[in-house]
């Protein structure tokens, strides 16, 4: 982190298990459900759609109650706790419908922890720091994510020939070890501060500090700052002007249009390219390589060249990249130079989503009105949990009825789409006249 850690930073580290835990079984999760339950791609679909259906709700619920009861060290453990517990029941799970029911809890619980960690960094050191102690917590989070990953890599390529099933399991099993070592870790290091942050009034700086947030096929952030309060009042329509309103549609047929993809790409690589799971594992280690690799220069780029034209640039590219993953299969390649393509591909799809973060963040800033933009930040990440859910589904059924070049192709027009939306919508509107409205 550029700097010895101090003690009183070493709580960070509690979350380092956890995460690689995630990183460790986040490619594993549809793996399992081809490979070792036999399912087909809509129950890869029903997974991450279950698993995300119970998070959106969840990190709102267990963000609320933290603020209410005004606790926050209670809420990593059960984030934690919750994320063993369904590691483990996925790993003994010989079913689809015990399978679906483990992802549920993961959506349920283990979301508790994300609307905690950030705030707690933020309640714990004085505000002149918190730009650098949010950015040393959140690289915290991604160095344990591709830790994992790499765990992943050697755990599998070590058993893969004729055991593949308990090379699986275990591997579940030793994510749930390594979620109930952040449980012990955040009992003993996690402070309760005496001083508690509303998180409603956040504002100015912090959007400018570049969170790594990991895509995956499921909607389960792993850091969240805002969250949507449940009061009539911050449900009120006029809170957010007309074109925040629009970039929330665009926004939600954008990220519609990545989880299509993503939903069914570790199956794709595994089953109709023909790669050992620890390959695909290596392919998601490129992306996230090159994601966490661009965060820092992300929100430069977006400041001096414009969140918008960025936006843009970085969804056009990704509406390109899906359609080769298609083309890739067409062209006869040796397999470490299909392996060294898919790397160079998702490396690409990892480094166009770090801007595409970044980027969505600052638009969402922007044109949100001054006193509410805490809460058009929650409604934007509760828009993009909604639309993993659809694209869930929507990659699912396509993909196994239609197969996977008429999905890429898909995926790349709900982008295209999405794009012509986002040129209409006018990020450069003044919106104070409109803010003054509603406060008078």
């Amino acid at each position: 982190m550029g700097r010895r850690c101090s003690e009183e930073e070493q709580w960070y580290y509690s979350f380092l298990p956890n995460n690689m835990a995630g990183g460790a079984t986040s490619p594993l999760i549809p793996l399992f459900v081809t490979e070792v339950l036999g399912g087909p791609l809509t129950h890869v679909g029903l997974v991450s759609a279950f698993s995300s259906l119970a998070s959106v709700p969840s990190n709102i619920l267990w963000g609320n109650l933290s603020d209410s009861v005004k606790k926050r060290r209670i809420f990593v453990l059960i984030g934690f706790g919750g994320m063993a517990l369904a590691l483990l029941m996925m790993g003994l799970a010989t079913s689809m419908n015990s399978y679906l029911f483990a992802n549920l809890v993961m959506g349920a619980l283990s979301s508790a922890a994300a609307p905690v960690g950030t705030v707690l960094v933020l309640e714990s050191f004085k505000q002149s720091e918190w730009a650098q102690r949010l950015g040393d917590f959140s690289r915290v989070g991604g160095i344990g994510w591709v830790a994992g990953l790499v765990l992943g890599v050697i755990w599998l390529s070590s058993f893969e020939s004729g055991v593949a099933e308990f090379a699986m399991r275990a591997l579940f099993l030793l994510g749930s070890a390594l979620s109930t070592l952040s449980i012990l870790l955040a009992y003993r290091w996690v402070p309760e501060p005496h001083f508690k942050l509303d998180r409603r009034i956040l504002d100015g700086p912090l959007v400018n500090v570049p969170l790594m947030i990991v895509e995956k096929a499921r909607y389960l952030p792993q850091r969240l700052i805002y969250i949507f309060h449940l009061t009539s009042r911050s449900a009120r329509k006029e809170n957010f002007p007309s074109n925040l309103r629009q970039y929330y549609v665009c926004a939600f047929v954008i990220f519609a249009g990545f989880h299509t993809f993503f939903v069914a790409f570790p199956v794709f690589l595994k089953q109709y390219i023909g790669l050992y799971s620890w390959e695909v594992f290596l392919i998601y280690v490129a992306a996230s390589l090159a994601s966490a690799l661009t965060y820092s220069s992300a929100g430069k780029w977006a400041t001096r060249i414009g969140s918008k034209k960025v936006y843009s640039i970085s969804v056009l590219g990704r509406s390109i990249l899906f359609p080769v993953a298609s083309i890739i299969t067409l062209i006869s390649l040796e397999r470490w130079e299909i392996i060294l393509v898919f790397c160079i591909l998702h490396g690409l799809l990892g480094f166009f989503w770090a801007i595409i973060s970044v980027a969505g963040n600052h638009l969402v800033a922007k044109i949100s009105f001054p006193g509410f933009r805490a809460e058009s930040a929650g409604i934007y990440t509760s828009v993009q949990g909604m639309a993993i859910i659809s694209g869930a589904m929507i990659g699912g059924f396509v993909g196994q009825f239609l197969g996977y070049h008429v999905l890429f192709a898909l995926s790349s027009i709900l982008l295209l789409v999405g794009l012509i939306m986002l040129s209409r919508v006018d990020v450069d509107r003044e919106t104070l006249g409109e803010y003054t409205a509603i406060v008078t």
